[in-house]
């Protein structure tokens, strides 16, 4: 096979890995959960956008190439460990990950797995993937907007999800983030 066609195959593969996890994310239903976030219309409209931006960009600003193989490889290399990331956090948190803020009665603040050091884990990942998939296409402008969309809507909705948290588990979250960072680890 050419190398376009292998990339081109690549590409295809993670896109296709990441629907499936976040299709089977969304479809989960936790009884007894309830819903806390009611403008997450919101944040779905901005990652919409954010998503958009990675094929648009390619048509609006077709001289924002970034080339070569390396490129490539760097944005499989980073969408994947995004990936991993975020699954880990699937994982880690179970039946509590949800794709909409809920909170519930038997809900108990989880700090093993990725949580031992984030407060977002599964966020960071998600924008891992992303900056991963917009190096992958090869526009550093579709890169670029596609990140800062997403960050705003993961801000917004962090921010939010903290709240709930704080409202439902008060000290016991509060002292959960107090040694983690949201983002990124170290710095916020």
């Amino acid at each position: 096979m050419q190398q376009e066609t292998w990339a081109r195959l690549v590409f295809e593969i993670s896109v296709a890995a990441f629907a499936v996890g976040e299709f089977s994310q969304a479809v989960k239903w936790r009884r007894g959960a309830s819903r806390t976030d009611l403008r997450g219309e919101v944040v779905f409209r901005i990652f919409f956008a954010g998503i958009l931006m990675l094929p648009l960009a390619q048509t609006l600003a077709p001289e924002a190439i970034l080339d070569g193989a390396w490129v490539f490889g760097l944005g499989t290399v980073i969408g994947w460990l995004g990936l991993m990331l975020r699954w880990w956090s699937f994982a880690t948190l179970g039946k509590y990950f949800t794709t909409v803020v809920k909170t519930s009665a038997d809900q108990v603040v989880v700090g093993r797995g990725p949580y031992r050091v984030l407060r977002h884990p599964s966020y960071t990942g998600l924008l891992a993937a992303f900056i991963g998939c917009g190096l992958m296409l090869g526009n550093w402008v579709g890169t670029a907007a596609s990140f800062l969309l997403i960050l705003v809507g993961l801000i917004y909705r962090l921010l939010r999800e903290e709240h709930a948290m704080i409202d439902s588990f008060g000290d016991a979250y509060l002292d959960f983030a107090r040694d983690r960072a949201r983002l990124v680890p170290f710095v916020w």
